[in-house]
């Protein structure tokens, strides 16, 4: 039961979690000629974390249960529209059900095979819930408090006004 735990809070949680930023980053990307986008594991800073970049996304890995995306050169691209912000705020959530529904469908076809798809699965679903209501996270979440969620943001993005 430990190990499991474990496996589930030090692993997947954190692979759940660059699944979910990389959701954002990619529309970045591929929207704008220029875009780069940042995705942090732990707090929003670049101090103290181990860097790395694949293309023209930029990682910060450091230690901790939540994640951002920025754009990094936002200074340097044309404002994006609000379609474009839509798909950037909806990508997350999107590889997150993504990530459900191929985990869940490995622990059907896998279950003997792979023991952590069905807790992976999990793990992807309560960050797509956590994500997709639309709240400003409250003081006790930590690194997110004060943040709109991915929710708030779209219903912002159909509304027209920006975040």
């Amino acid at each position: 039961m430990i190990i499991e735990l474990f496996v589930i809070f030090f692993i997947l949680l954190p692979t759940s979690i660059m699944i979910h930023e990389l959701g954002h980053a990619l529309p970045i990307v591929l929207s704008t000629k220029s875009g780069e986008a940042n995705i942090f594991l732990g707090t929003p800073r670049k101090e103290n974390k181990l860097a790395f970049s694949i293309g023209k996304i930029h990682f910060y890995i450091g230690w901790g249960f939540s994640g951002f995306c920025f754009i990094s050169n936002y200074k340097n691209i044309p404002p994006l529209s609000n379609t474009q912000r839509l798909v950037v705020d909806a990508g997350g959530p999107v590889f997150s059900l993504i990530a459900v529904t191929i985990a869940y469908s490995a622990s059907i076809g896998l279950a003997e095979s792979f023991q952590y798809a069905s807790p992976f699965a999990a793990v992807n679903f309560c960050l797509f819930l956590t994500s997709v209501i639309p709240v400003t996270y409250p003081g006790f979440a930590g690194a997110l408090a004060g943040y709109p969620s991915d929710g708030l943001r779209i219903y912002h993005n159909i509304r027209g006004k920006a975040v």
